[in-house]
């Protein structure tokens, strides 16, 4: 009986463990399959470089936007459709922009008046594919207007003094009764800029010394808390004489306790989770987790306090992933019960070297060299003692950090990477204790994104047939517009409806549309059409947050009229031949032709004047048309690379277009059958065509124009305002020599710059971009012109 009873015993044993087991597995296959739900659709990143950021209400705010693809770390190049919004200081929308993205880049501006307050301005970028997710994917920037008409105000004010914060984070969100407790703190002005304090000063419940804190320029520092610390502990941070406290937070009864260092020991990071017995007792016999995960890349370990309240555990770092990590520690029933960000070291950053080639009375030309070659890259130039710079949110901050970081901070990325070593790892630990992650556990778990809102590549016009032109049956509409170089005809359904999707047209487009049908001559159509996806509302608008100033924050322009007001000119005569468009970006590269009668009487037609000024290979065989760079085959199925054509600015994917436009509608063309174009298709040469808009063709019979609204902003070159002078104060602080947004550096990493020759001793460049597999650049040069 008693061998009976051992046996039963051993197998209910065994099942029970079986069975634990089995729980334990499915509980991870839960936390597994809750990651790939809630990451399985992508997300773009969007980082915005702007030419500056103190801004005069006579100027426009010109920047380049760059589009990354999170999960493969690499430009997403099939983002089209990208929205930009301007908001003042209470988040009332000024105006709303739809931007073409073209492979992962996209440019513009927004202009200013004399309406503009001083103050500050907020730029928000967004894309309709977004609003699928809980979290706020969009990027967001600030800048400052000065109106030099009204003054300042507090435009450039600083903050209150009296004034500032003082923030602690418990390592893990919680800080633990019973047990010893990291914890981070972050001193900051009103506004939460970093204050310039070298130490925080930690006091006990009496009022006497417990520690002095080393906090570093960007106002971060950490300390540790013994176990049984009694209450009432403070922070005390002194400026001006002045002293601020901010009570330590509360002990818990219950919680986990991190304390995590990945910069200490060469290649591991150093995990200690610490508990209280009370917590440990609660736990005991049951599965615990820690998770370290990047959106659905995981790692996964067991985790019990069998042998005590304190677990030490050591991580590879080759095992984590590239960029931020999050380290959570969830209990049997998956809830949350600690969280700390870590970041590990990409290695990714590039660097430049520019230097000047040359100069005149106009112009300076400088050449650079990249650390890699075929680089999409922008570049301002500006005064080398501007005030107009703020160097935080850059391309490694806006694709490195914040997207896992919650809240729209302001980072340098520069500041941590540039250099990156192990004390900037350590400071930039410093930084990431006291944030918290984007993705909250609770939503992962109970609430995955829905593919709701589509992913827009180009837009949808829709039309409807009038009345009067019958039965629609068999009938066809053509839509053209010569400005865009578009021309696409699509079928009417039964109800005299017809529908063009993933078209590229700029905003005011004139256009046309024709109906045939078979055995009848084609008709003109007016109509009203309309474009469905061309105004898209994100339901995550950024709220500005409320600013505070000193109490004489009133600033004074010492030269509160440096720029000189634009005089808007009726007509504008250029004799000669003169390239109006060499400056524009992406053109350096290219050779111009100006477009004269001469040209007009040479060539029959567009086609016929690329081919014969050229190497293209141009092919018009009445069916459709066809142009190479070259005859050598490039790719793997043996077909030649074909150009990339762009008509005002816009991408043409249908080169039949261009057999439609004729020598007397051309302005100026731009061409290089050998630049180099980042793409995943089989891409070379750049073919850039400008449009006479003054040409009006002769016809006897004048054809409907038909006005389109809300399409994409118009790609524009840039055009600086006119100043005064360029040697005082005001255009050393405030004024921009010159801004690039599209330079595409060769097969060696080199460009070429032309720019103003404002006089300046010294300048200094911003450059941001990055290349087809991914790695960024971000740098400022200072150079000698001299």
């Amino acid at each position: 009986m008693k061998k009976i009873t051992l046996t039963t015993t051993l197998l209910l044993f065994l099942l029970c463990s079986f069975l634990q087991l089995h729980a334990q597995d499915a509980k991870k296959d839960a936390i597994a399959k809750s990651l790939n739900d809630y990451f399985f659709l992508e997300r773009e990143n969007i980082h915005i470089q702007l030419n500056k950021t103190v801004f005069m209400t006579n100027e426009q705010i010109w920047f380049k936007g760059y589009v990354f693809h999170r999960r493969k770390n690499l430009p997403f190049f099939t983002t089209v459709n990208i929205y930009g919004a301007l908001m003042d200081e209470t988040g009332k929308i000024l105006e709303t922009k739809l931007f073409y993205g073209n492979i992962g880049s996209f440019s513009g501006s927004f202009k200013l008046n004399n309406t503009f307050k001083s103050g500050k301005y907020y730029l928000q970028f967004y894309t309709n594919w977004m609003n699928n997710f809980t979290e706020d994917e969009s990027a967001v920037y600030d800048v400052t207007v000065i109106n030099a008409a009204s003054g300042a105000g507090n435009a450039l004010a600083k903050a209150d003094p009296s004034k500032i914060n003082i923030d602690l984070y418990p390592e893990g969100g919680t800080m633990v009764n019973g047990t010893a407790n990291s914890i981070g703190v972050t001193v900051s002005d009103c506004n939460h800029e970093p204050l310039p304090v070298s130490t925080v000063e930690i006091v006990d419940g009496a009022g006497k010394p417990f520690k002095t804190v080393q906090v570093n320029k960007l106002g971060n520092g950490r300390f540790d808390l013994p176990a049984n610390t009694g209450q009432g502990f403070k922070a005390i941070v002194a400026i001006e004489g002045i002293k601020h406290e901010q009570l330590l937070p509360t002990p818990q009864l219950k919680g986990i306790a991190l304390e995590v260092s990945n910069y200490a020991i060469p290649d591991k990071t150093m995990v200690t989770i610490r508990t209280n017995k009370l917590t440990a007792d609660s736990y005991a016999g049951k599965p615990l987790y820690i998770l370290v995960h990047q959106d659905e890349q995981a790692l996964l370990y067991d985790l019990n306090f069998n042998t005590g309240t304190e677990v030490k555990m050591a991580l590879q770092n080759t095992d984590l992933f590239p960029g931020i990590n999050t380290i959570r520690i969830l209990d049997a029933d998956l809830n949350q019960l600690a969280e700390r960000l870590i970041y590990k070291h990409a290695g990714q950053t590039l660097t430049s070297t520019v230097a000047k080639a040359g100069q005149n009375v106009e112009n300076l030309e400088l050449t650079g060299k990249t650390s890699a070659p075929n680089l999409n890259i922008s570049v301002s130039a500006l005064p080398d003692n501007t005030r107009s710079f703020n160097e935080t949110n850059d391309i490694f901050s806006s694709f490195w950090l914040l997207p896992y970081i919650d809240g729209h901070k302001k980072v340098s990325g520069k500041y941590y990477f540039a250099n990156f070593s192990k004390g900037k790892a350590y400071e930039l630990d410093l930084f990431l204790m006291g944030q918290k992650s984007k993705y909250n556990w609770t939503s992962i778990k109970n609430n995955p994104p829905q593919n709701k809102f589509p992913f827009d590549i180009g837009l949808t016009l829709k039309g409807s047939l009038p009345k009067s032109a019958g039965d629609p049956k068999g009938t066809r509409v053509r839509l053209y517009a010569l400005s865009s170089a578009l021309e696409e005809t699509v079928d009417v359904d039964s109800k005299g409806d017809f529908t063009y999707e993933n078209i590229i047209i700029p905003d005011s487009t004139f256009v046309n549309f024709s109906m045939f049908r078979k055995g009848e001559k084609p008709k003109e159509l007016t109509l009203l059409p309309q474009l469905l996806n061309a105004n898209r509302k994100f339901f995550k608008m950024y709220t500005p947050p409320m600013r505070c100033y000193a109490p004489d924050g009133t600033t004074a322009l010492s030269t509160p009229n440096i720029f000189q007001e634009n005089i808007e000119l009726e007509e504008v005569t250029i004799e000669g031949k003169k390239l109006k468009y060499a400056k524009v970006s992406g053109n350096g590269n290219l050779r111009g032709y100006k477009i004269t009668q001469q040209e007009i009487n040479s060539y029959n037609s567009l086609l016929n004047f690329i081919k014969f000024n050229s190497s293209f290979v141009v092919n018009d065989n009445s069916v459709n048309v066809t142009i190479y760079s070259s005859r050598n085959s490039t790719s793997l199925n043996g077909a030649p690379p074909k150009p990339v054509i762009y008509i005002d600015g816009m991408q043409v994917y249908d080169y039949d277009l261009l057999r439609t436009i004729s020598m007397n509608e051309v302005d100026e063309i731009y061409m290089n059958p050998h630049a180099i174009v980042p793409s995943v298709r089989n891409f070379m040469g750049i073919i850039r065509i400008y449009l006479n808009h003054n040409y009006k063709p002769k016809s006897k019979t004048t054809l409907p124009e038909i006005i389109v609204k809300n399409g994409y902003e118009k790609i524009l070159p840039f055009e600086n305002v006119i100043y005064n002078t360029t040697d005082d104060e005001g255009f050393a602080s405030f004024g921009v020599i010159d801004w690039d947004a599209n330079i595409m550096t060769d097969e060696t990493g080199a460009f070429n710059l032309t720019i103003p020759n404002t006089g300046q001793k010294t300048i200094k460049l911003w450059i941001e971009g990055f290349s087809a597999d991914g790695k960024l650049i971000s740098e400022i040069k200072t150079i000698n012109v001299k």
